[in-house]
Formats: C-alpha cells, structure tokens, sequence
C-alpha cells in the first residue's frame, strides 16, 4: 500500500503573479513529485498567505490532521510556504518528527538548509 501524502500549498499575494495560478502550479509540482514517489494524495491544503502570520486556517488544518495521522507525508514546494521564519519551521519540523511523519520539499532555499538538514527526516 503506498505511503499517504498530504500537500500543503502556498501563495502570497504580489503584485506581478496571481496567487491562484501560483498555488494550481505548486499543486502540479508536488503532485508530480509524489506520483515519482509512489505516495498517494490524500489531502491538499491550499493557503495564500496572509498579512498576519496568526490566520493561518489550512496549516492548522494541516497540523490538527497530522496529530489525527491522517497521511505519512507532507509535501511542500519550499520551507518558506509553510513559515516565514526558520525557528518556526524548525519546530514544525520536530513536531512532525515527534508524530512519525515525514515532511519533504521540492527546493530548500539558503536560508532554511541548516533548518532541514538539523530538523528534518531522517536525523
């Protein structure tokens, strides 16, 4: 039985792109990263990132399925669709460690390479 996979996607607003056509983008990406895995996609949480850090609904949805073990994985394109700031993403990152699941990126930018190869799957 494959692994099942849950993908988080988000956009922020700019003026030169479409948040829409951002996050259908991501979507492709990932869901193509996880069919070259052999995961199957359970979930998707689409997000255009706010203003304010604290509405955040669908990573917290994503977060409340991950203690429900809804999936093994999540997949996003890039730390930085899931938290701005690396300590946050560190702990994010340990939390899914604590819960058994694994959490994987197309791309790590510079500033979250040191955050992964700490935090992230495997130790």
């Amino acid at each position: 039985m494959p692994e099942r996979a849950a993908l988080f996607l988000g956009a922020r607003f700019q003026k030169k792109s479409d948040p829409q056509t951002e996050l259908a983008q991501q979507e492709q990406r990932c869901r193509d990263y996880a069919a070259a895995t052999g995961y199957q996609v359970t979930a998707v949480f689409r997000e255009v990132l706010p203003e304010l850090p604290e509405s955040r609904p669908e990573l917290k949805r994503l977060r409340t399925a991950m203690w429900h073990k809804e999936f093994d994985v999540v997949v996003a394109a890039s730390p930085d669709r899931l938290y701005v700031d690396p300590d946050r993403v560190a702990r994010f990152l340990w939390e899914a460690r604590v819960l058994g699941l694994r959490v994987e990126f197309l791309e790590v930018p510079e500033p979250y390479v040191w955050v992964v190869k700490e935090y992230g799957w495997p130790l």
